[in-house]
């Protein structure tokens, strides 16, 4: 399977770090090696004519644009020794009289903008100190129901502001605590159930007698029947006569004399028919009586019994202990009589006291039909019972709550004022700025590059910086942080992706007088040296973007149409940029060749295609990445970067992996094996008796990542790194595998030999 050959077709290297290497690029070329191994040499011997064999003679029809060190020192230069200004290109013509006043207008008006918008800011601060006051304010006064009320304010509770903003929603209503009270308990209780009603006692079901308050007597004249009289001993005889008489047979109970033959003949003349039927009318009333009692009774219990808790139960049973109290009394009364029909009994009257037990049970079923309505529609009432909470809190607050209403209105009326000021302002400025920018594009190219530069950021999601024309000095650019700061100096990261974006800009526009792109070579060495990872990431982005446009010279996609860049070459040290720029193009073995730098013992740099056997044929080549993996990659970089930044990252990253998600510790539980228990390894005690904590805060600040959120978070995230240099930071990562007892997996990762 054959190669595709575009454009350079040949690169011969004859220098100090390489002898005579030669190799053939294809379509797409990736290079990785170390640094010291001859990257930047290659980038620049494929700048020269004696270097590079092209393809058909055919160098003038192509355009080779080199992105390394020499281009970043040309196109980003600092500008009249200010920190952190620099330009992007050559000063060009000056500014037109008319752009310099309606620069001068947008930089008063600009105040103007900051004016208001400050007083905006003033007005909210105010207010929401305000605010703050007002919501502790609501909290004490409403202290006592939340606490007695607090499922129906679920939620809410636990948050000032959430609590202060929800009740300023409801309406004030003087509630009747009670009522309130007894709904809370029964739809928030425990132990809510539905209950019987209590029964009612009718007075009418109680019957009465004449007879009890009429002696009964017998009216007969015998002779026997007025001794028993003259005796008053008629009830005596008779019950003795009833109730033994058939046990003692022809003697008398209570004498045992034997009784004349004529005995049973003469009694029953002492006893008229009158008497008997109203004896027996009493007896039967008292029968009739009880069992009348004894239901109610069961009712009374039955209601006891119901299991529904209020306050009225003990009200209930006094009354009932009460009517009791003189049933049994009447019972006992209406006995009397039964057995002397001939006294008279006086009953008490139960019917007030009936009454007032019904009374009182109605009372109870009124709570009970309530609690039950409750329990039939739970939800609805659980809703019913929160509104009623929340109005008797509304309603308790209501003085409070009118009063910052005011106090809120007027503030936002001046808010909104002032942010309208900031906004008109802006606008005229924004509208300036337009016009200003408008004619720039006509004399200077620069800043269209600017604006080109921070669309990029934008749309790749870059929130480091974006660039700002200075005030004052036209073409002429500073980098504004994330935080609205003005950067006082590049980093050199900085400076790299700055530099790189505006590469970009160069090989995706239009760089010819008719509109039309050139035909281009891209050749890329190292774009992401001192970069973060954000940077990085958009670097990774742009690299990817550029690679599809030349990837489309062998496979036009529908997606991509362009495929004016004509031949790529990128060459890295960084195995996660190579990683991200290569993984998808490693199986495109006709047009893509990846490359291997390494270093040989005479000092001297080989560059070793990196393509073998495919394993399932044997015959057909297929590509493969020089890159190990992740883990291997960090310790790869750690062993040979020298950037403190850059360092700190990869420590970081290492820990992570190898401590907590191998090793099994907890991010506390780390900080404290280390700092902690072992603090006094990384400080160390000078001659002179200060200490020297350097180390310490050096692995304070590695470890600091992986704290976010635990107890313990301290300042090294803060520890400025800059002040420790390579060496000092290897070391003391070194001494956090030598303190845990990991240092044979420290020495095997770096390759030491012990």
């Amino acid at each position: 399977m054959s190669k595709v050959s575009t454009g350079i077709k040949k690169v011969k290297i004859d220098s100090p770090v390489f002898s005579g290497e030669v190799f053939e690029p294809t379509l797409i070329n990736f290079f990785f090696g170390k640094n010291g191994t001859g990257k930047s040499t290659i980038a620049k011997e494929m700048g020269k004519s004696g270097s590079v064999e092209w393809r058909a003679d055919n160098q003038g029809d192509y355009e080779v644009l080199i992105y390394n060190e020499e281009y970043i020192q040309e196109n980003v230069q600092s500008y009249g020794n200010i920190p952190g200004v620099f330009t992007i290109t050559k000063q060009n013509a000056q500014i037109k009289a008319d752009a310099d006043k309606k620069a001068s207008e947008a930089r008063e008006l600009s105040g103007k903008a900051s004016e208001a918008s400050r007083a905006a800011t003033d007005a909210e601060n105010n207010l929401n100190a305000e605010k703050q006051r007002f919501e502790k304010d609501l909290w004490i006064k409403t202290e006592e129901y939340r606490k007695k009320y607090p499922l129906a304010l679920k939620g809410f509770n636990n948050s000032k502001n959430k609590f202060a903003a929800e009740l300023m929603k409801k309406s004030a209503v003087n509630v009747d605590e009670s009522k309130l009270q007894v709904l809370y308990d029964t739809v928030y209780g425990s132990d809510v159930a539905r209950y019987a009603e209590y029964l009612l006692v009718s007075v009418e079901s109680i019957p009465t007698s004449s007879l009890l308050e009429k002696p009964i007597v017998s009216s007969s004249d015998t002779d026997f029947s007025a001794f028993l009289k003259a005796l008053n001993a008629t009830a005596w005889v008779s019950h003795g006569h009833r109730e033994y008489q058939h046990l003692a047979g022809e003697k008398c109970p209570y004498c045992q004399q034997i009784l004349p033959d004529d005995f049973e003949s003469d009694l029953a003349s002492c006893f008229d028919e009158q008497y008997r039927k109203e004896k027996e009318a009493v007896e039967r009333f008292a029968e009739v009586y009880r069992n009348a009692l004894l239901q109610i009774y069961a009712a009374a219990k039955q209601n006891l019994a119901n299991g529904f808790a209020c306050a009225l139960i003990d009200s209930y049973k006094t009354k009932y202990e009460l009517f009791t109290e003189k049933a049994k009394a009447n019972v006992e009364l209406i006995k009397q009589k039964a057995a002397d029909p001939s006294i008279v009994v006086s009953v008490n009257d139960l019917s007030d006291i009936i009454q007032e037990l019904n009374e009182v049970a109605e009372q109870i079923n009124q709570l009970i039909r309530q609690n039950n309505a409750v329990v039939d529609d739970k939800p609805a009432k659980k809703k019913e019972c929160d509104a009623m909470v929340w109005s008797l809190l509304a309603f308790t607050c209501q003085t409070e709550i009118a009063l910052y209403q005011q106090k809120e209105n007027n503030a936002k009326a001046d808010i909104l004022r002032f942010q309208a000021m900031a906004v008109r302002y802006s606008q005229q400025v924004e509208g300036l700025q337009n016009e200003i920018a408008e004619l720039n594009k006509s004399t200077v190219n620069t800043t269209a590059a600017k604006e080109s530069i921070n669309a990029l950021i934008r749309s790749s999601g870059f929130q480091g910086f974006q660039l700002r024309e200075k005030p004052g000095a036209q073409y002429v650019y500073q980098l504004v942080r994330e935080d609205g700061s003005i950067a006082k100096g590049l980093s050199e990261g900085e400076r790299h992706f700055i530099a790189f974006l505006y590469f970009y800009h160069t090989v995706m526009g239009s760089q010819s007088d008719d509109g039309k792109r050139r035909e281009k070579i891209v050749i890329i060495d190292d774009p992401v040296s001192s970069m973060d990872s954000g940077a990085m990431f958009t670097v990774s982005i742009l690299v990817r973007e550029m690679i599809a446009i030349c990837y489309n010279n062998y496979d036009m996609a529908e997606e991509v149409k362009d495929d004016y860049i004509k031949q790529f070459f990128c060459l890295t040290h960084n195995p996660y940029f190579f990683k991200e720029i290569v993984y998808n193009r490693v199986s495109d073995y006709e047009c893509v060749n990846i490359y291997e730098i390494r270093k040989q013992e005479n000092n001297h740099s080989l560059i070793e295609k990196c393509e073998r056997s495919r394993s399932r044929t044997g015959s057909e080549k297929e590509n493969y990445s020089p890159v190990k993996n992740t883990y291997d990659a960090l310790w790869s970089e750690f062993k040979t970067s020298e950037d403190t930044n850059t360092l700190l990252n990869i420590s970081r990253q290492i820990l992570e992996y190898y401590f907590l998600q191998i090793c099994g510790y907890k991010n506390g539980n780390l900080r404290s094996d280390l700092l902690e228990k072992h603090a006094d390894e990384f400080i160390t005690k000078r001659d002179d008796g200060s200490v020297d904590n350097t180390k310490y805060m050096a692995v304070s600040a590695m470890i600091a990542a992986l704290n976010v959120g635990a107890l313990g978070f301290n300042d090294g995230l803060y520890f400025d790194i800059s002040s420790l240099d390579a060496v000092e930071l290897k070391e003391s990562f070194r001494t956090i595998f030598d303190v845990l007892g990991q240092i044979q997996h420290y020495n095997m990762m770096m390759g030491n030999v012990e």
